[in-house]
């Protein structure tokens, strides 16, 4: 291993953790919105780490494989297998690779900064968060600069989109824009935004509560399943 040239405090974050807590050998994928910074952090890894392969991913024409300083192009599915039999353990990638991905043999994820939309975060994680991950629990670290636009988003939204994210599962659609008030230093709004989701999920709403006790062994009829579809098959028209 090379030492790192570069002050870059997010380089240098994303070096300690593949370094010091080897998560280069658990195997991590690293996403950030802009090929630039992509293509810049997959050859300060490549520079620090010679002997091992690093691949980049950001659509087609712009996938390659790096190992110290040779550079060779590569497919989407060569990548994908190459992750499968280990043979890949450092990814780093734009959102293109956020979909149609399965990388779940690499066990860590690293934001080198935060998409604008909460639900690309979600996104991100299920390229490694699936049927047939190894890891009991999977490790993902957010890098920001301190008192950045994105420190402050994150600072004041993200209690808050968590708590929603426990109660659903995952950051509803309705709430993608709400970053981007903050962003826009409309921070009151944005929570007042996120304040408006229901603190239960709405399944639990509609079918836990408010629905009486019925005395099922009272009722003057139940239907069974083959008087259901015969009831369904008949005409909707006028009687």
């Amino acid at each position: 291993m090379r030492a790192v040239g570069n002050a870059d405090p997010k380089l240098l974050a994303v070096i300690r953790y593949l370094r010091d807590e080897r998560w280069a050998e658990r195997g991590c994928i690293l996403f950030s919105q802009y090929f630039d910074t992509v293509w810049w952090m997959a050859n300060q890894i490549a520079d620090t780490f010679p002997a091992a392969p690093v691949g980049v991913y950001a659509g087609l024409g712009n996938t390659f494989i790096l190992q110290g300083s040779d550079v060779q192009r590569a497919e989407r599915t060569e990548i994908q297998s190459m992750v499968k039999r280990r043979e890949l353990k450092i990814l780093v990638a734009t959102d293109a690779a956020s979909e149609g991905l399965n990388l779940q043999r690499l066990q860590t994820l690293i934001n080198i900064d935060l998409p604008w939309n909460p639900s690309r975060l979600e996104q991100r994680k299920g390229r490694i968060e699936r049927i047939g991950q190894e890891a009991e629990v999977i490790e993902i670290l957010n890098l920001r600069y301190h008192c950045s636009v994105e420190d402050d988003v994150h600072r004041a939204l993200s209690h808050r989109l968590k708590d929603i994210r426990d109660v659903f599962g995952t950051i509803p659609d309705t709430l993608e824009d709400v970053w981007v008030l903050a962003a826009q230093g409309e921070i009151e709004q944005a929570k007042r935004v996120i304040d408006a989701v229901p603190r239960r999920h709405p399944f639990a709403l509609r079918y836990t509560e408010n629905v009486p006790a019925t005395d099922w062994n009272r009722c003057e009829q139940v239907l069974n399943r083959y008087d259901l579809i015969e009831t369904l098959k008949r005409s909707w028209g006028r009687r």
